[in-house]
């Protein structure tokens, strides 16, 4: 497993103003022209690691993944319904607009054998694990 080192500074973005904004009642974004983060559980499992992104509202076509890198990058889009031409929202929490996630992968993870599942609003995510390396080397001492 590769070690990454974190860096609280790459996530700035996802906070932005919140605190100034919590005081204000308009944590939720809801400008087209604003990215969102959705949520994701990232399971570890023995062969496999499972990412669940929840994408409620979002296409199937509106969804890129891609991995570049050793970077795994989800992209896409919920784009506005502005069906309803009334203006009569009590609370507008939805967020719309672009959204991208990236994730570092480990040198166990087999980036040819990634398998891609979205159903009900939640894309899955399975990336398969090479269990042939050694996870601990012998080192004779002379």
């Amino acid at each position: 497993m590769r070690l990454v080192r974190y860096n609280p500074f790459n996530e700035l973005g996802f906070w932005g103003n919140s605190f100034n904004d919590f005081f204000n009642d308009s944590l939720f974004n809801t400008k087209a022209d604003e990215p969102w983060y959705p949520a994701v559980d990232i399971l570890n499992e023995k062969d496999n690691v499972v990412l669940n992104v929840e994408l409620p509202g979002v296409k199937k076509e509106d969804i890129s993944v891609n991995i570049e890198d050793r970077v795994l990058t989800i992209k896409g889009e919920r784009k506005f319904e502005d069906e309803e031409k009334k203006d009569n929202y009590f609370r507008k929490e939805r967020a719309y607009g672009s959204f991208k996630r990236s994730f570092s992968l480990s040198d166990d993870i087999l980036i040819d054998e990634v398998n891609a599942d979205f159903k009900d609003g939640v894309l899955k995510l399975t990336l398969k694990k090479d269990n042939t390396k050694e996870e601990v080397k012998q080192i004779t001492i002379n």
